[in-house]
Order: structure tokens, then C-alpha cells, then sequence
């Protein structure tokens, strides 16, 4: 890697104090308190469904480096692939934090998951977490008869930052003329200018889970400036015929709200009735993310569940 002047500088710098730069600092900082399992200590949790553990098995693999945690769901046919990309603004997370969605969507849905820790920002800028997105898929398509999975029924699905990631590797294989069957989205960010948007400006300052500071690091982490108008980076720049079939869920209270309702918009005008947002009255960032908490975290996963059977339907007309 060719040598930066600041280099020299920095290395002085970490001799004398680690973490160094304040990106460094921030990102220790947040992975500190965020990178924990939620269900160590279950005072105060609301228990995950017995089922999940008792039908889903789990396994890991590392692609290329890249560790990945499979769901397989009771039934033993051939079954789709479910690939899930973790929230946590691209700075943070791993399979582990989305472990009940992932067991959620394994088990009710009748797809193998695999969920995949791609590399994080700031270390890695984009586009390395795309990457090693599609290196796993490349991965999975190749070695489909020793997963159990039909290479040609795909899902993308994805939390946050994952579901940014989710859009973008499925407009990357529509380029390649791969199909994907669909994509599941939950709260997406899909445009990094998020500043344009009333649901940031009235959610993000105070919001707990998303907020400003938040997301304002976590952008500048990602991507550089010029390349925020890249699809890759903001996929709600892409043309929207670029994108397959798309469930897309939110919140009224969560910041990236908008920009969920920006791409039905899109693909309303366009007559594409198959990308539709299910919205929530009320419900924050993340709602679906805990079990029990909220009524409405159960109505979502149904409503995903409609949405894979919907498309299967469609295979056989095919």
C-alpha cells in the first residue's frame, strides 16, 4: 500500500497514545459499548421463542476471511438462500446482534440464512463491506448443492447499513444479469445525504437507537464525499428497473423513514407495485430487532413470510 504523507506523523502518534486519530477513538469507543450479546444477561429481556433454537441449527464458515454464521431450518428440501447484511451503520455489529431476526426469518420463512460479518468502517471504506458481500454470495452459489440451497432462488435482506448493502450487491448482480428474487429491507439506509429528508430533521437529534452523531460519523467513516452520489453507496439513487421485488419495512418514528417512502414513491410513478414499504404507526428504529417487545415486531415477520411465499408462487408460474 503506497505510503500517505500523514503516515509517518500517525505512527509517531500511535507510539504515543492508542487509540490515535479520533476516528479511532470514536469507533473503540462505540464497539465498546455496542458489540455485546444482548442475551447474555436476560433480566429484564424479553425471552427469544424456544423454537428458534430448538428447530434452527447454526453453523459457521470463513469465506476468504470472512466469517459467516449459517441458519438451517427444520425442513430438509432444497431450499432458497436468505443472505442478511447486520445493521450498525456500517461501523458496528455482527451476526450475533441480529441473531433473532436472522433465526426469525430461518425458521418461518423456510430459507438458509447466512449472515455475514463483512469488514467495518472506519478501517475499511467502501467499497470493502461490498466486497465481501458478494465474495460470500460467489461463495455460496458455487458450493449450492453442499448448502442444501437452489443457487437460483436468491433473497437479499438486511437491517440499516445492512439493507444499504442488501440494495446495493442486488443492483450490482442485476447488472451482471443475475436475478434476485428479493429483497427484504428493514429500516434501509439508502441515501447517504440524510440531511434532506423531515423524518431525520424531526428523529435523529434525540433518537436513541439512529441519531445525528451517529450517522454523521458513520457516513464520513464509509464513504468520502464524491462518492455519496454513487448507487453503490446511496441506492436510492440507482435506476429504480435496476431493483428486484422489495419489502421494505419502517417506522413513523424512525429517521430513515423518508427515504423508504422516497423509493416507493420512485417505484409507484415507474409502475413497479412489487416494491412496497410496510409502515409502522409509532414504532422506532429497530422495533423488530427484540421479540415480544412489540406487537407490531410479529405483524413484520409475517408480512416478510407473505412476501417469500408471494414469490414462490410466482416460480411456479414461471
Amino acid at each position: 500500500m503506497q505510503q500517505k504523507p500523514a503516515d509517518p506523523l500517525y505512527r509517531l502518534i500511535s507510539r504515543i497514545r492508542k487509540p490515535a486519530a479520533v476516528k479511532d477513538i470514536l469507533a473503540s469507543c462505540l464497539r465498546s459499548v455496542y458489540t455485546k450479546d444482548p442475551f447474555a444477561g436476560t433480566d429484564g429481556l424479553p425471552p427469544p421463542p424456544r423454537e428458534l433454537y430448538d428447530g434452527v441449527m447454526t453453523g459457521e464458515v470463513v469465506v476468504n476471511d470472512i466469517r459467516c454464521v449459517i441458519y438451517l431450518p427444520p425442513s430438509s428440501e432444497i431450499r432458497p438462500l436468505l443472505l442478511y447484511m447486520h445493521g450498525g451503520a456500517f461501523v458496528v455489529g455482527c451476526s450475533e446482534d441480529t441473531d433473532y431476526i436472522t433465526r426469525r426469518l430461518c425458521f418461518d420463512c423456510n430459507v438458509t440464512v447466512i449472515s455475514i460479518n463483512y469488514r467495518l468502517a472506519p478501517e475499511n471504506m467502501f467499497p470493502a463491506a461490498m466486497i465481501d458481500c458478494a465474495t460470500v454470495l460467489k461463495w455460496a452459489t458455487e458450493n449450492a448443492a453442499d448448502l442444501g440451497i437452489d443457487a437460483a432462488r436468491i433473497y437479499l435482506g438486511g437491517d440499516s447499513a445492512g439493507g444499504n448493502l442488501a440494495a446495493a450487491l442486488a443492483l450490482q448482480m442485476q447488472k451482471r444479469a443475475q436475478d434476485v428474487q428479493g429483497l427484504i429491507l428493514l429500516a434501509p439506509w439508502l441515501d447517504m445525504y440524510v440531511e434532506k429528508y423531515p423524518s431525520y430533521s424531526k428523529f435523529a437529534y434525540d433518537n436513541m437507537v439512529m441519531d445525528a452523531a451517529y450517522l454523521g460519523f458513520a457516513r464520513a467513516s464509509y464513504a468520502k464525499f464524491d462518492e455519496w452520489n454513487n448507487p453503490m453507496v446511496s441506492p436510492l439513487m440507482a435506476n429504480i428497473q435496476d431493483f428486484p421485488p422489495a419489502i421494505m419495512v419502517t417506522g413513523t418514528e424512525d429517521p430513515l423513514a423518508d427515504q423508504v417512502m422516497a423509493l416507493a414513491s420512485r417505484a409507484r410513478a415507474q409502475g413497479r407495485d412489487d416494491i412496497r414499504p410496510v409502515v409502522y404507526p409509532d414504532m422506532p428504529h429497530s422495533f423488530y430487532a427484540f421479540p415480544h417487545l412489540f406487537s407490531e415486531e410479529r405483524d413484520c415477520f409475517a408480512r416478510i413470510r407473505e412476501f417469500i411465499e408471494h414469490t414462490r408462487s410466482a416460480w411456479s408460474s414461471d
